[in-house]
Formats: C-alpha cells, structure tokens, sequence
C-alpha cells in the first residue's frame, strides 16, 4: 500500500463520525478527500470504505442523502487520537497561522486544535508545556485586521495559487483612488508579519514577478483558465531576494555590508546572523566589526535603529546614509514638539 494511499484511509477514518454522531454520505467524504487535496475518485472511495470496514469499525446507514457512514467508538478510537508531539505543534503554532488561512481552512485547523489541547490536558509528559513555553513574534505584537478583504475573496485567491488558474482581481494601488482590473497568474503567497502578498505575474507580462497585497484587492474572481507560468521562475529563489522588504533602491543588488556593534547588538549577532556569511571580529574592548552580504533593505535600517546606539554602519555608503538622514529627520521632528 502507497504512503498516498495510507494517509488517504487515515484522513477518512478521521472524517467519519463517531457513534451515535449523524453518518457522513460517500458523496460528502468524497468532497472532503478533494477539498483536502487528495487526487481521488468516487468510486475509490467506495473501495476504501469497504476494506476499511473490518478494521476501522465501520458501519452503514441509509440517510436521506443516500448511504451513510459511521465509526464504532472502541474500534475506532486509535484512529481518532492525536499525538502529543503533533498536538503541541498545533498549540504552538495557533496564534501565528489562523490568520494566514482562508476560514474554511481555519475552522478545520480549530478543530484538530481542539483535539490538541485536549490530548495535552490529559495525563501527558507534554501537558506541563502549555504553561512552560510561551512563543514571542519579533518585535512589537500587531493585531491583524482582516476586514480589508472579503472571506469569499480571500479563498478565491488560496484556490487559484493552489491549481494554478488565472485570477481576476481589482487592485487599488497606493495613493490610488480607484482600482484598477488585473488579469493575473497566480504564482504564490508571502505571508510577512501581518501582510499577505499574492506573488503573480500580469497576463501581458508573464515573465515579470509582482506582489499584490491582499488588504488593496477590491475583488477577486476565477478565470478557470490554467496560468501562463513564466519559463524560469521558483517562489524560494524569489523570495530569497526579500521582494516585500521595501529595497533602498532598484536592482535587487546584493551588497556587503559592514556594521560596528556593541552591548545589545553584539549579543543578538553572537548567537543569530544576518546573513549566512556573517563574520564577527572583535576590534576593541568595546566594538565588534560585522561584515555580512544582502539586499539593503529597509528592514535592515530598522534592524539597526531597533538598536540604537550599539549599531554604527559604516558600509555601504547608501545605507549608512540612509540610516543617518532618519535619525536626523527623527531629531528634526522631535525640535516642534511641546
């Protein structure tokens, strides 16, 4: 039996209600296979609930909707479980991934949730974690809004990357007063803090990368038409030249970038790195020299100022004036302020 296979039957006893719960028809374990992106025939699943009748104690029941199905508690309750380790994950991972997911996706994801804390309430090695670990995003906490967009919108954008149709969207750019209509190749997503980006190229322009925020999506409605992908194209390799941290300047350059860093700093660097190639060498008692190679970007102008004054930059010279001209106008404002 393939693994596909096996994950497949798994999936299905996790679907069919418990004892005395309303029986699930074939047609409807059939969408949920679908839905959850297994590549399977009604007819399959019609095998699959025959040999699984033995051991996965099932039973059937005819419905109004046609022939149900159900699962026996005691046979069943093996299939039902959820690992402590697995349920962990879920826990830990509630907070930072609900609100990358369209609602249909999310109420699922709740309910294995549900199962998580259940199994870690109970008499557990890994139930003391709950109140042993807590997980802190960087920087200051946002709170996501996700009125800017519509639900139906939001999913309609999800299944077009997933099957890789065309999308036709309505996208009011910045500063923008009406919105202008797109027909797009949907190529992936960037989920960065609390924006979603739709990374997509133009129908007119295949082979040009774009980033669509979600929140400036007016609306979104299916081609049903298969994308035109461009011929040289992966989402990693896009993604590792930060396409939404805001470039200093155009061209994607990668530079190298030198940094005076002490207290604070210093002591995130010698346990993190910036770059793969980051290098520390100590110059005095007090300053450290960085020397790393990136795209500079806003994010890291951020970074430094996060910082203060235990991060000088010294190279390259654009960057280092950019984080100059913001500490002066920063000065500048602060002089009108009673």
């Amino acid at each position: 039996m393939s693994k596909s296979t096996t994950l497949r039957h798994l999936e299905m006893l996790r679907k069919i209600p418990l004892s005395p719960g309303k029986p699930i028809t074939t047609i409807a374990l059939h969408q949920h296979l679908t839905d959850e992106g297994f590549n399977v025939s009604k007819r399959t699943v019609e095998r699959d609930l025959v040999k699984l009748t033995d051991i996965g104690g099932l039973y059937t029941e005819d419905t109004a909707e046609g022939c149900g199905w159900g699962c026996i508690q005691n046979n069943a309750s093996k299939f039902k479980g959820i690992q402590p380790t697995e349920a962990l994950m879920l826990i830990l991972s509630e907070k930072l991934l609900l609100k990358a997911m369209p609602s249909e996706y999310t109420l699922r994801a709740e309910a294995r949730i549900a199962d998580a804390k259940c199994t870690l309430n109970s008499d557990n090695a890994f139930s003391k974690w709950q109140e042993k670990l807590q997980v802190i995003s960087e920087g200051y906490p946002l709170i996501n809004n996700s009125r800017f967009i519509s639900e139906s919108d939001r999913e309609i954008i999800y299944e077009c990357v997933l099957y890789e149709n065309q999308i036709q969207i309505d996208y009011q750019a910045k500063d923008k007063n009406t919105a202008v209509n797109y027909c797009l190749n949907p190529l992936g997503i960037i989920i960065r803090g609390q924006s979603h980006y739709l990374v997509a190229t133009k129908k007119d322009s295949p082979e040009k990368p774009m980033l669509f925020l979600f929140h400036r999506i007016k609306a979104a409605e299916k081609n049903h038409t298969k994308m035109d992908a461009p011929l040289s194209f992966t989402l990693q390799e896009y993604f590792a030249k930060n396409p939404s941290g805001w470039l200093l300047k155009a061209g994607n350059k990668i530079e190298v970038v030198e940094l005076k860093v002490k207290g604070f700093a210093l002591d995130t660097l010698t346990n993190n790195q910036l770059a793969d190639d980051q290098q520390l060498l100590q110059t005095s008692t007090q300053w450290t020299h960085v020397q790393f190679s990136c795209i500079p970007s806003y994010d890291l102008v951020a970074w430094m100022l996060r910082y203060g004054a235990d991060v000088i930059c010294l190279e390259p010279e654009n960057l280092k004036n950019k984080v100059i001209n913001v500490l002066q106008q920063s000065l500048e404002q602060y002089k009108y302020i009673k």
